[in-house]
């Protein structure tokens, strides 16, 4: 059972790329926030434009994880309430980029929760997707 007083101290994202890559030119963002109420979010973690060099392969599949930036390290695990997380791309062109990405939040007292959600497409004209944590 984790500590409920114990804070946030790391979220990070992880895509593995199958099926159709992310072309190197495509930046990647990321935004995982908690739902307060039915009005308001607080944003928990960010990172923006990153990736916007590096080819996401697919043959063979590949993992790239990153770190996001916390939006404040007093964040307790006891005020999570329904966390979200958004993914945008921003594609130079046609893209279209097939992944699963996992959702991972680490506190201070040790523990770990992680969220995947498989087979998420993304691409010029689609370039967003949100969900929901579900540990």
């Amino acid at each position: 059972m984790p500590d409920l007083n114990a804070t946030i101290t790391n979220i990070s994202a992880s895509f593995f790329t199958h099926n159709d890559n992310k072309d190197h030119d495509t930046s990647v963002s990321v935004l995982v926030q908690n739902r307060v109420n039915l009005f308001l979010n607080q944003d928990l973690a960010r990172l923006d434009n990153f990736a916007g060099n590096s080819d996401f392969g697919d043959n063979p599949p590949s993992t790239h994880a990153v770190d996001l930036t916390l939006a404040s390290d007093h964040i307790k695990l006891g005020e999570l309430s329904l966390p979200t997380y958004r993914i945008t791309i921003a594609p130079t062109g046609h893209d279209r980029w097939i992944f699963d990405a996992t959702i991972t939040i680490t506190a201070s007292d040790g523990s770990q929760f992680s969220s995947t959600t498989p087979g998420i497409i993304l691409d010029q004209d689609n370039r967003t997707f949100t969900g929901i944590f579900s540990p």
